[in-house]
């Protein structure tokens, strides 16, 4: 009985048939996962496993060794801890995770009766969360919205009452630079206090990406677009826009959890002016009276 169950289980399983950039989310969800079977993880996220193993999908294509695994776990620490500092400050807030793919932040972070949290994604990937991950969280107020985060209708759609902390972890190099700004720009014009989370990417990190054939990314197809050197720029998208924070992927708090060979590397990385700044955690705030914070 226990085979034939295991049988169904394995024939129930949906098959991803997401290519290019919806592909990608994949990649953070077995890093996340490679990460949670270590001995000593950073990240720990008890939910990727599980995702992973009720899709039907050929994991095997996807480069994720160990170095890898533990900067996809350094990175969504980082969002998971940026998020829970804002909700921690606010009483009433609204949590928008753009471009959340497979992603179980909704459950790591502890959030109240107060907070509204919003996934979005698109209709092909909110189909495909909706087999795996829940769609409702008792006693919490939860959506899950399918949209196209460039286009303008679904903001319309969003309550702006509260404050809110929009978390677009992986979600902008890979729009055209015009989208990217653009939604950055919307974001502020709709809400009134809120921060903006998300990573950017070097020019030149961009330009030799999407030279790179061995890296996970390129095995969906998918490819970067836009990349920022001037953090400063971004400012000038908005007026009330401001930088508040900005951490170095190579030398961002937690690099020395990684594997030795990787924190060398990251070390020797990090001398060199062309790869410092080659990719960034960011923190940006707005409202009329946001102030400058903290930046490198």
């Amino acid at each position: 009985m226990d085979g034939q169950l295991g049988i169904q289980q394995i024939l129930e399983r949906p098959k991803v048939t997401l290519t290019g950039v919806t592909e990608t989310l994949l990649i953070p969800l077995l890093g996340r996962a490679a990460d949670a079977a270590t001995e000593r993880p950073i990240l720990g996220d008890r939910y990727a496993k599980g995702v992973l193993e009720k899709l039907d999908y050929d994991f095997g294509k996807l480069p994720m060794p160990p170095t890898h695994a533990g900067g996809v776990a350094l990175r969504a620490r980082f969002y998971d801890r940026w998020t829970s500092a804002f909700l921690s400050s606010r009483s009433h807030t609204t949590v928008l995770h753009l471009a959340c793919g497979l992603d179980s932040r909704n459950q790591r972070i502890e959030w109240g009766p107060n907070v509204r949290w919003i996934d979005i994604d698109l209709p092909d990937v909110v189909d495909l969360r909706r087999q795996v991950l829940p769609t409702s969280l008792p006693g919490q107020d939860y959506r899950l919205v399918s949209a196209d985060v460039t286009d303008d209708a679904w903001l319309k759609e969003i309550p702006t009452d509260r404050p809110v902390v929009v978390v677009m972890e992986g979600l902008l190099s890979y729009l055209e630079p015009e989208d990217a700004t653009g939604l950055l720009k919307r974001l502020v014009e709709t809400f009134q206090e809120g921060e903006l989370h998300f990573d950017s990417m070097s020019a030149m990190l961009l330009k030799e990406g999407n030279k790179q054939t061995k890296m996970a990314v390129s095995k969906t197809g998918a490819k970067f677009k836009w990349a920022v050197d001037d953090l400063k720029e971004i400012e000038k998208i908005h007026p009330h826009l401001r930088m508040l924070e900005a951490i170095r992927y190579i030398e961002a708090p937690g690099v020395e959890e990684l594997p030795i060979l990787s924190r060398i590397g990251y070390y020797m990385l990090s001398w060199m002016p062309s790869m410092r700044d080659s990719v960034r955690f960011v923190r940006f705030g707005f409202s009329d009276d946001v102030k400058e914070g903290n930046s490198c």
